[in-house]
């Protein structure tokens, strides 16, 4: 057996939606605020994201000896070697220049395509 439809209930709720009153406007409000959030929840959480790696990846050691990346660290925990700013592997050496400065010596050379 079908139940019948509650007119009476859809009626009371639209009179409450469409008529100007406390009821309409905190419905459209709160629905409102459920589309703002749907729409740019989404887009602060990914600028939120993006943030977070640039922060993460400015903090990134590399080690000058085997590779490894570390994060904070002093010391390289595969192979030992000090991470602090100035000191590469052998400790003595004298630091390179910075890649603003260097000179790359080029050499053309002709190469035939005879094989």
């Amino acid at each position: 057996m079908q139940r019948p439809i509650p007119w009476l209930w859809i009626l009371v709720i639209a009179l409450l939606l469409l008529a100007p009153g406390f009821t309409a406007r905190l419905f459209f409000d709160v629905l409102q605020g459920v589309t703002l959030l749907l729409v740019f929840g989404p887009l602060v959480l990914a600028g939120a994201g993006f943030l977070a790696w640039q922060w993460f990846k400015r903090r990134l050691i590399t080690c000058p000896a085997c590779g490894t990346v570390s994060i904070g660290s002093t010391v390289c925990p595969a192979c030992g070697t000090s991470l602090s700013a100035g000191q590469g592997q052998g400790g003595g050496t004298a630091a390179e220049p910075p890649a603003s400065r260097a000179v790359i010596d080029v050499q053309v050379r002709e190469v035939s395509g005879d094989s």
